[in-house]
């Protein structure tokens, strides 16, 4: 019975989705890793709720309304980002282009950037060692031993802005893009990163394609071949390159789990909404206490894996965390932890509104307008916020908010001496 309810809800979820990818299939694209998550956390919780073992939290599962309870929030967040992109269609955005003897140059910065950072990291991957040739590196110690560690926190631990710029220069130089993705996705493989770089990559490449379209994209847009066959190519890739990794470490050996498909269906379906299923038990069906503190949401992740995780070594798990070993879909999961269901919903609303929104809204207007050196800043911003709205780390908004709040400043001031010029001139004639 609980089954067949979970299905359900499940399958309303899908046409709510489809109604709104049909409407604005753009505005839906920007949050696509958002989507993403949605259409991976539900079916996991279908699957959770009719009773597992959850190995990352050394318990059995059951059925605590887990499903309803994150497609009403997957439903809400849709409503609310298309409510806030409508109000703002109505403000007029300040954007800002370089340009050399009259000619706009900012896809070229963009393009000579990428090469050199891409250069950079590529050295750095040769000079160290390699997780995808030696063992005992991992993608949570390859930076640490690398030869020139200190990348990482310059470019970050995948520099996801490097796929973007080549979804921009797509339109120009289409060959040029396509090997230089094949290089960005070959060296993520090396340094021990596998499906996140997949996800992560592809959708911040067609971001910018989709975005500068000039046609009204539909959904039968994802039908196309040579996007058919794309993803077909990389998929079986990184199927690859996966199984080969569970076979050698037999990750869920410890639940007897030790054919490679079988792993990789329990870390899919078994543990990909774990943590919003332990918030809805705990919080919201056994009404545990709450915090009550919104400054939990800065180390959402590390709140919630210190309250459901099975440690068997406390000093060994926490080296875990410092290293960057962390669980995953911490958010919204952590505003169960901090607040009742009601204010946990109105909280994230006025996230959704104030931060989440205005930055999608601002990213394609960047990209529309081509001034593509600000969008390369706002987007690699804009990852961070959909990190901190994925993984419940919302300390890596600290950037963001200064960005948004010097932006707000700063189109106010243009728009008021804009208006003085006009008054200035009305008044002169």
């Amino acid at each position: 019975m609980t089954l067949a309810l979970n299905i359900f809800i499940f399958i309303i979820v899908i046409i709510f989705l489809l109604y709104f990818i049909n409407k604005d299939f753009k505005l839906v694209f920007i949050y696509g890793l958002l989507v993403f998550q949605g259409l991976t956390i539900i079916p996991s919780l279908i699957y959770i709720e009719e009773g597992i073992y959850i190995s990352e939290q050394g318990r059995e599962s059951y059925f605590v309304w887990a499903t309803f309870i994150y497609s009403l929030y997957f439903i809400i967040t849709v409503i609310v980002l298309f409510a806030t992109f409508k109000t703002l269609e109505k403000i007029k955005p300040v954007v800002q282009v370089f340009r050399w003897n009259g000619k706009i140059i900012d896809h070229k910065i963009i393009f000579y950037i990428i090469l050199f950072v891409m250069f950079v990291l590529l050295l750095n991957a040769g000079l160290s060692k390699l997780p995808l040739f030696d063992p005992s590196i991992t993608r949570f110690t390859y930076w640490e031993n690398s030869k020139f560690p200190f990348l990482n926190k310059v470019f970050g631990n995948t520099s996801i802005f490097i796929p973007f710029v080549l979804g921009i220069l797509y339109r120009s130089n289409k060959k040029k893009s396509i090997f230089l993705m094949g290089v960005y996705f070959a060296y993520n493989f090396m340094i021990g990163q596998k499906f996140s770089p997949i996800v992560s990559g592809l959708f911040s490449f067609f971001l910018p394609i989709v975005l500068m379209s000039t046609q009204k994209i539909r959904i039968n847009w994802l039908f196309n071949k040579k996007i058919i066959f794309s993803f077909v190519i990389i998929f079986g890739l990184a199927y690859h390159v996966i199984y080969k990794r569970y076979e050698q470490r037999r990750p869920y050996a410890i639940i007897k789990i030790y054919d490679p498909n079988e792993a990789m269906f329990y870390r899919a379906f078994g543990l990909q909404g774990h943590l919003f299923w332990g918030a809805t038990e705990t919080y919201v069906y056994n009404n545990g206490k709450h915090s009550y503190n919104f400054s939990d949401l800065s180390q959402g992740m590390r709140h919630l894996m210190y309250k459901f995780a099975k440690i068997r070594s406390q000093k060994i798990f926490d080296e875990d965390i410092n290293r960057g070993f962390n669980f995953t879909n911490a958010y919204p999961s952590i505003l169960f932890y901090i607040y009742p269901i009601p204010i946990a919903i109105l909280a994230h609303v006025i996230l959704t509104i104030v931060i989440l929104g205005f930055m999608g809204w601002l990213l394609m207007q960047f990209v529309i307008h081509r001034a593509y050196v600000m969008a390369v800043i706002t987007y690699q911003l804009f990852n961070w916020t959909i990190y901190a709205f994925t993984m419940g780390y919302f300390y890596k908004l600290k950037y963001t908010a200064i960005f948004l709040t010097s932006y707000v400043v700063f189109m106010a001031i243009n728009n008021k001496i804009k208006n003085n010029s006009i008054n200035v001139k009305m008044i002169q004639k």
